[in-house]
């Protein structure tokens, strides 16, 4: 009998309960929630997932403790300290994955994963942007010639928008509003560049519906700075509905919430209803000269559960290809060790994984026909 392997998940929130999900449904992982936060771990456990308390005076012992025989941890919460966590995995010898947006998190990670043992693998930024996007920009880039210009576009969007701004509080208001007021790292002219946020505005077509894009931070810093001197442009935009950009900078520079984002963060969450009816969409738009633009596009919607609820299009995302990553760290021939940056490992690498099977049918069941690459004069 094959002995399943331990996974601790730290963080009991939404996300964590999926990635649980995801992991238990295959035979070969036991999952366990771990967080600080007392009632959050006893409503996962009141739900049936298996729990574990990170308590005590030192959250480094306790860490250190939690991670014991452990085969890999997953950091889903940004409330959790990345740096902290990898330096303990480092120690313990556990593999370490996270879904944070965070480039300065990513790079605590990779000093951690300098000092940890050779058998280690250690993966940052395994969500949506940075993460499963990427290694779906990767793809494109790597079929691209040195004119090439890319532009990603993604957007995590309520699928019935109720309010002006089109928008709810389906993934964290924090990552938003640091995607909104951080400078953008991109690509121009085969050279690294930062670009201003929400800048660059232009109207798209997906699917059969007009959605606003501009450029944001933090998603494909990675893949950038890898890609440099390879292709002549590389951008990244956040899909809105159409308004939202107008709003969004009526609060930050008219009323000067720029200057306050902590009262931007709370007006955010107060005000934006919370909501797991969403759906991913996904872009991709390569023009080079003297060839058709090509587009390469993908929706995920979320799905409905027996208990009448839904697991949302970004948990079930996120989950799937954390999940993945996990998968070919620990049973991967040959798996994956050290450093894993966002994108270092191929679509064709990550389908191995029966884990990758779940997005791809995903994004055929939510689009007439599937993930579509066409071009358009």
């Amino acid at each position: 009998m094959t002995v399943a392997h331990p996974i601790l998940i730290l963080g009991c929130g939404v996300l964590s309960r999926r990635i649980a999900d995801v992991l238990a449904a295959d035979g070969r992982f036991c999952p366990t929630i771990a967080d600080r936060d007392g009632d959050g771990l006893h409503a996962a456990q009141i739900a049936g997932y298996h729990t574990r308390p990170i308590a005590g005076p030192s959250y480094r012992e306790a860490l250190l403790r939690a991670m014991t025989g452990q085969a890999a941890v997953i950091v889903s919460d940004a409330a959790d300290s990345a740096p902290d966590i990898a330096a303990c995995a480092a120690t313990q010898g556990c593999h370490y994955l996270d879904v944070l947006e965070s480039a300065v998190s990513a790079k605590a990670v990779g000093k951690a994963a300098v000092a940890a043992p050779a058998k280690v693998g250690f993966a940052p930024g395994c969500g949506l942007a940075p993460g499963y996007v990427t290694a779906l920009a990767s793809a494109d880039l790597a079929a691209a010639g040195p004119q090439a210009e890319v532009t990603v576009f993604v957007g995590v969007l309520p699928a019935d928008p109720t309010n002006r701004l089109g928008y709810a509080n389906i993934w964290g208001v924090s990552g938003l509003i640091d995607e909104y007021t951080q400078p953008c790292l991109c690509l121009r002219d085969w050279a690294l560049d930062r670009i201003a946020p929400l800048s660059e505005r232009e109207e798209v077509e997906i699917g059969g519906q007009r959605l606003e894009a501009f450029t944001t931070a933090g998603s494909l810093d990675a893949l950038a700075a890898r890609h440099a001197g390879e292709v002549r442009g590389l951008v990244f935009k956040t899909l809105r509905y159409p308004g939202h950009l107008d709003y969004i900078r009526f609060l930050l520079e008219d009323l000067g919430l720029s200057r306050q984002l902590y009262r931007l963060k709370s007006l955010l969450l107060s005000s934006l209803p919370q909501s797991d009816d969403d759906r991913v969409v996904i872009a991709l738009r390569t023009v080079e000269p003297g060839r058709p633009t090509r587009w390469s596009e993908r929706t995920l919607r979320a799905t409905p559960r027996s208990d009448g609820r839904r697991d949302s299009a970004i948990a079930t995302t996120t989950a799937a290809h954390v999940a993945a990553m996990l998968d070919l760290v620990l049973t991967g021939r040959p798996p994956l060790r050290g450093l894993i940056a966002p994108g270092a490992v191929p679509v064709a690498r990550l389908r191995e994984s029966p884990f990758f099977a779940l997005l791809d049918r995903e994004a055929k069941d939510s689009h007439a026909s599937g993930e579509t690459d066409h071009y358009r004069r």
